[in-house]
């Protein structure tokens, strides 16, 4: 099972994605827990999982580190939408899509920082072993 998230080269493209994952996860339940939306426990664990994830993958997995951040903030935007929307009138696809879309024009930069700064860091690891 450890060769499928990482060893001595580093981490799969699958511990890569999950360790984002998890980290953003964290942030966005704390934030969720804590107040409306995802917000700054978010972002800062999102940011840096990505970043992170982008450091610790294998070279050959660098492409997942690339587009891996927006798809993991979609899917905390919708994991936090349905916490925090639990129990609440109406229908849960429409609460999911008004949640989603909210999430993605207030985080925008966030997004934005964690994917550039994701390709960044892959860039630098492609080229530096060249």
């Amino acid at each position: 099972m450890s060769d499928q998230i990482g060893d001595q080269r580093g981490l799969t493209a699958l511990g890569a994605v999950g360790l984002a994952l998890a980290l953003g996860l964290i942030g966005g339940t704390l934030d969720v827990l804590t107040g409306p939306g995802l917000r700054t426990m978010f972002a800062v664990t999102f940011v840096a999982g990505s970043a992170l994830a982008a450091w610790l993958v294998r070279r050959a997995d660098l492409r997942v580190a690339v587009i891996m951040p927006p798809l993991v903030y979609v899917t905390v935007a919708l994991i936090g939408g349905a916490m925090e929307n639990a129990g609440e009138p109406g229908s849960f696809l429409t609460q999911q899509a008004l949640e989603l879309a909210n999430a993605l024009v207030l985080g925008a930069p966030v997004l934005l920082v964690a994917t550039g700064l994701a390709v960044l860091i892959a860039v630098f690891r492609g080229t530096r072993g060249r």
